[in-house]
């Protein structure tokens, strides 16, 4: 069964699933003939799993396959105009909808965070070097910032940053900036064992 967010989002819907199933329990009742050819050309059985888990997601949230399709960079899009972000791991796939443009991210701890922080980090966002947890929740965060936006060629070090965060509501705020546009996305995070479930949405005034 699907894990269901049971945190209260005002703003949009959550839908988890917890993939501890084999692939062949996966395939079961959402394999078309496209999607298993698409599944044979992936060698990654944790890949294929991710984009399994995803259809049953899908299914959970009453979206058929030609309900959705996907720009040219690989960005889901719903027909019905709201929007729509993905993400999958090893050990979860996230699946979120919302009427403002939102995206969805979600890693487990790695080590190897510690080696290319550098490369997403700014000035302000320092006092995370060395803690792989905090790393992995302002990648995820700038990672669904992305997705929300939309716009291939962001630089995550020089145009997002991530501020206001609040441990206890599992709650912060991040900041993008982009030519002359400035937007602001509220971000809503879950920690499910060494996993962050991370979601950013436009700021509601």
């Amino acid at each position: 069964m699907p894990l269901i967010s049971k945190y209260d989002y005002k703003h949009f819907k959550l839908y988890l699933w917890d993939i501890n199933e084999t692939e062949k329990n996966l395939k079961a009742g959402v394999t078309t003939n496209s999607l298993k050819a698409r599944l044979s050309k992936i060698k990654s059985e944790e890949f294929r799993k991710g984009i399994l888990s995803v259809r049953h997601l899908m299914r959970e949230a009453k979206i058929k396959e030609n309900d959705i399709y996907y720009s040219d960079y690989g960005a889901p899009i719903l027909k019905s105009g709201e929007n729509i972000s993905i993400s999958h791991s090893k050990n979860f796939s996230g699946l979120v909808i919302s009427n403002y443009k939102i995206g969805i991210d979600i890693e487990s701890y790695r080590k190897k965070i510690l080696n290319i922080s550098s490369k997403f980090l700014n000035e302000k966002e320092k006092f995370a070097i060395g803690r792989i947890d905090m790393l992995t929740l302002i990648w995820t965060a700038k990672e669904s910032i992305y997705k929300a936006f939309r716009t291939p060629g962001i630089s995550f070090s020089k145009q997002i940053y991530i501020y206001g965060l609040n441990e206890k509501k599992k709650k912060a705020f991040g900041k993008l900036e982009y030519v002359n546009q400035s937007k602001v996305y509220e971000i809503s995070y879950i920690k499910l064992g060494l996993n962050f479930i991370t979601v950013a949405h436009e700021k509601i005034d």
